[in-house]
């Protein structure tokens, strides 16, 4: 893989089955195409995240919904998470950075929006939840496929996911 700087249009056209002057008719550049494909990833992943957390009012039933959900949607989408996870891993050109943060910065936006409800624990904001969870989420989106042993461990994810709900939601009374 050579990246979106070592890629030429007429590659891209070759690959998507097309030719350059079609694939210029769409797009203006190399540029333009890469935003539209990180914006499709990243919408692909929050209609996910959405429909994941559907039904759920609380901020740890939210929480523990996205767990239960990681395995179906790290699947799901690994080539979305890919184009997002390689982009901001190569800090291509200026452009390309800012597409990409602006695309985390929405899934940040979305998942601080679903964990603004009751029962997140004092003093933890909903912004800092949300953007930890998406950390957490890209980190699993990284590490995961590469199989590491404990990751692969039976009861992993329950034991991360009651670490994290442990940093980020109230206590349970009773």
């Amino acid at each position: 893989m050579r990246g979106f700087e070592g890629t030429t249009t007429r590659e891209l056209a070759t690959a998507a089955g097309v030719t350059e002057p079609i694939l210029y008719r769409h797009f203006p550049g190399k540029a333009e195409l890469f935003a539209a494909v990180l914006g499709g990833a990243a919408d692909r992943v929050q209609a996910t995240l959405e429909a994941a957390i559907e039904g759920h009012a609380s901020a740890p039933a939210r929480m523990r919904a996205l767990a239960d959900g990681l395995e179906s949607l790290l699947s799901a989408h690994e080539d979305d998470f890919r184009v997002m996870n390689g982009a901001a891993a190569v800090h291509g050109s200026e452009e390309t950075v800012a597409q990409v943060r602006a695309a985390y910065a929405r899934l940040g936006r979305f998942l601080s929006k679903a964990l603004d409800a009751p029962g997140l624990r004092r003093g933890v904001s909903p912004e800092t939840a949300g953007h930890l969870l998406l950390e957490v989420g890209l980190g699993a989106a990284l590490v995961r496929p590469l199989g590491l042993a404990v990751v692969k461990r039976p009861g992993y994810g329950a034991e991360a996911m009651k670490l994290l709900l442990s940093a980020v939601a109230a206590p349970v009374k009773g």
